[in-house]
């Protein structure tokens, strides 16, 4: 009796590798969601261990590091910004959060907090990143 090798099974098995794949996919996804907004107008907000989260619905104004104003995919000037508030129609009970990049100058933060306060909103609050 000669012996015979057994043959190489030659089949591959992607079953890991579509495994592999769907988890890559599913990080991506939930990893490019996170960033948000916040990645539209380049804004990187300070990290800080007192944030809170809220589920209130929010106008969300943005301040990049050059002291443009975002809203809406809209950018406004200080010369223009009464066109901002005639853009917010009538939200004044609504809570404003300013996303504020860590680098803008302190003065047009002071300039914004002013701006909603003069026309009528007293829920303001800044965005924080939560440290880790």
């Amino acid at each position: 009796m000669k012996y015979q090798p057994k043959k190489k099974d030659s089949t591959l098995n992607l079953a890991p590798m579509i495994d592999i794949v769907f988890l890559l996919l599913i990080f991506f996804l939930v990893s490019s969601t996170l960033q948000g907004e916040e990645a539209l107008y380049n804004i990187s907000v300070p990290d800080s261990s007192i944030g809170q989260s809220s589920n209130q619905e929010q106008i969300k104004v943005f301040l990049d590091k050059n002291n443009k104003i975002y809203f809406k995919e809209t950018q406004y000037s200080r010369d223009k910004i009464e066109n901002l508030f005639s853009d917010l129609v009538d939200n004044r009970e609504k809570k404003v959060k300013i996303y504020a990049d860590k680098t803008s100058d302190f003065d047009s933060i002071v300039f914004l907090i002013e701006q909603f306060k003069n026309n009528g909103y007293h829920n303001i609050s800044f965005a924080l990143r939560e440290e880790k």
